[in-house]
């Protein structure tokens, strides 16, 4: 009888494994490579966070490699004993090699291309090279350039041939096998067991409640969305992508005329001044539609679920037409924080997800702010954790750092109240540091099953629809955050910003249209009096306003990206528009006017202070309407900018 170790060495799932590790460390020499070629992008990075990022780089290493070697995994693993012969093993060692050898060239390449890019290389480039017709000189030149790249990837390549392991070299006899009735039991578990595993690894882990790993996620291993090129590998960011469609390009304007158009650098020329360091607390209200509140719907009768908001819009400087820039919560903090307006996709699950952006949190901890976010949802929820890392905020404070399950709401998140007096507490004790801060608390009640703590079963009702009865709870909950800091010693110098991450379930037919869907109030509190207390039913804004609006009351002096503007500026170039997009059917709103656009084609004109409920499309009277000739130049300008900017990763203003 054999030993069991010889056995075990002769075993196809064995020799499956040891080549799975000589890829890891492959690639993991690759990361390490890759650093050391692009390390003027990277002198920030410390000895302890490259760490931090080679450990978060190796789920994405595996999650590649499980994708490559799919076939192979299963080739090694099936429950037949074929696999054992040696022309069976000659045909898995050639689709592995052939298979791997591709993808580690890929990882390779990508050092190189990665200065001009600033990020991992995606599916895109297939469009991009595909219509190159001398892309044998580029790759000449690429190779004589770079040669110590190269011959980094032929090394790696030879340790990938060379150190293959397999040590079926003759084809086995019968009395090495068990009998059938073990054999075939046995490696049928093992073959289930290795397909969890490679499950387990596509995702990036087995946990329920996270999402399988995307380009975003790399975001929660470094300080800057620029540090993801290490996390990530180029096979990984190619494959996760391949099922999705690149921007084209519209070409609508050359580069100078489109810049006259629009121009989303902002405070190229800064007013002067010393900047007014006043705290800042914004409210992300998950699903508060401005549909829900009485202090909007005065003149439409509707009953209002808001009764705290509707008393704090009272004594705050808001607006009658507020306007969420997407239609699902990851869309709302780039457009809030970062001025980047949801169009078609959703930027943080886009190809362009890496991209280096202009974060407020960043820009205010620059100028001393201490910065944190909240939400009362586990760290994995929609990749939060990350892209907070990647705009600059300092702290994040999950359900993790709450550290009491028994205020879970079963499904989603902490309970709005517990976890609104926890953030109050969180505030106060941050504010005692004694410096400016800036925070953001994401609430989470306000969302399907519409559930409420057992103890205010009977304190909220359901109102006309479910949804209604979970804004009232969520509404009393930030109550209970106001009671709680009303009379602390910073509250007067704080400035309070209130917006929804996008519209809920709606049950009035005036909302009930491409308007209504992104209504949310939009609004600023300042308990000291910074702001005079009205309602704007004039200006219009939105989501990608809420940067710039805070930068400029606090008479920030630096250039900075937004698609944005800022809502209380007085100067005379002010153009007072609003764009939204919902999967390629854009809107343009300028003043009382509002414009639908597709394709290319104008096929939507209304004038929505008129015709809430956008009844009455005038396109046949178009020739009525002499503003929409610079309506349409803008809304294309801005789809030009956008496009053409993620794509050339142009997002700050450095």
């Amino acid at each position: 009888m054999k030993s069991l170790l010889h056995l075990l060495k002769k075993q196809p799932g064995f020799v499956m494994a040891v080549n799975f590790l000589i890829l890891l460390a492959v690639y993991m020499l690759s990361r390490w490579f890759f650093y050391y070629m692009n390390i003027n992008s990277f002198q920030d990075v410390t000895f302890s966070e490259m760490m931090t990022i080679s450990w978060g780089g190796l789920r994405f290493d595996i999650s590649a490699l499980c994708y490559l070697n799919l076939i192979c995994i299963i080739m090694q693993f099936i429950p037949l004993k074929v696999r054992d012969s040696v022309n069976y093993q000659r045909v898995v060692k050639i689709i592995f090699l052939v298979i791997n050898i591709l993808g580690v060239l890929l990882n390779v390449a990508d050092i190189v291309y990665f200065e001009f890019g600033g990020r991992r290389t995606t599916s895109t480039i297939f469009s991009e090279f595909g219509g190159e017709n001398n892309l044998g000189a580029i790759l000449l030149n690429s190779i004589t350039g770079y040669w110590k790249v190269w011959i980094f990837g032929v090394l790696m390549v030879l340790a990938v041939v060379f150190l293959y392991y397999n040590p079926i070299k003759t084809k086995r006899h019968e009395d090495d096998y068990a009998e059938n009735k073990v054999y075939y039991p046995l490696h049928s578990v093992l073959f289930i067991i290795a397909i969890i595993l490679t499950i387990g690894g596509l995702r990036g882990g087995f946990g329920m409640k996270m999402h399988p790993l995307r380009q975003d996620s790399a975001d929660i291993y470094c300080k800057k969305p620029l540090e993801a090129g290490i996390v990530l590998n180029t096979p990984f960011t190619i494959l996760t992508t391949l099922h999705k469609k690149g921007y084209k390009d519209p070409k609508f304007f050359e580069k100078e005329q489109l810049d006259s158009i629009f121009y989303p650098i902002k405070n190229e020329n800064p007013r002067g001044g010393e900047m007014k360091k006043l705290n800042v607390v914004v409210f992300l209200m998950e699903s508060f539609s401005m549909e829900y509140t009485g202090f909007f719907n005065k003149e439409r009768d509707y009953q209002g679920y808001t009764p705290f908001l509707d008393s704090l819009l009272g004594q705050s400087y808001c607006f009658e037409y507020g306007f969420a820039n997407g239609i699902r919560s990851v869309d709302c903090m780039p457009a809030t924080f970062a001025g980047i307006p949801r169009y078609i996709n959703p930027y943080c699950y886009f190809f362009y997800s890496n991209n280096t952006l202009q974060g407020l949190p960043e820009m205010l901890k620059n100028e001393g702010y201490t910065t944190a976010f909240f939400h009362g949802a586990p760290n994995t929820t929609l990749g939060f954790k990350g892209f907070t890392n990647s705009i600059g905020f300092d702290a994040y404070y999950g359900m993790d750092e709450y550290a009491n399950d028994d205020d879970f709401d079963g499904t989603w998140a902490i309970f709005d109240e517990p976890y609104l007096k926890y953030f109050a507490d969180k505030t106060d004790e941050i504010a005692k540091q004694g410096n400016p801060f800036f925070l953001t608390v994401f609430t989470a009640s306000s969302h399907d099953p519409f559930k409420v703590p057992d103890e205010y079963e009977k304190t909220f009702t359901r109102g006309e629809i479910p949804m209604h009865r979970v804004i009232s709870y969520a509404d009393y909950s930030i109550k209970q955050y106001f009671e709680k800091v009303k009379d602390k010693p910073w509250f007067d110098s704080t400035l309070f910003v209130f917006t929804a991450d996008h519209c809920g379930v709606s049950c009035r037919e005036d909302y009930n249209n491409e308007m209504g869907r992104f209504l949310i109030p939009i609004f600023f509190y300042t308990p000291g009096g910074q702001l005079p207390v009205k309602c704007d039913s004039t200006r219009l804004v939105q989501q990608a306003d809420i940067t710039p609006s805070i930068l400029g009351l606090l008479n920030y002096q630096k250039p900075y990206f937004s698609f944005g503007k800022d809502i209380f500026s007085k100067d005379s170039s002010f153009v007072n528009y609003v764009f939204n997009d919902r999967n390629g059917n854009s809107m343009y709103y300028l003043d009382t006017l509002m414009i639908e656009y597709s394709g290319e084609q104008l096929y939507g004109i209304f004038e929505f202070k008129k015709d809430f409920s956008l009844k009455n499309n005038l396109l046949d009277k178009k020739d009525e309407f002499p503003q929409l000739p610079f309506m349409q130049k803008q809304i294309e300008a801005i789809i030009q900018q956008y496009i053409s900017r993620m794509k050339d990763n142009n997002l700050t203003a450095k």
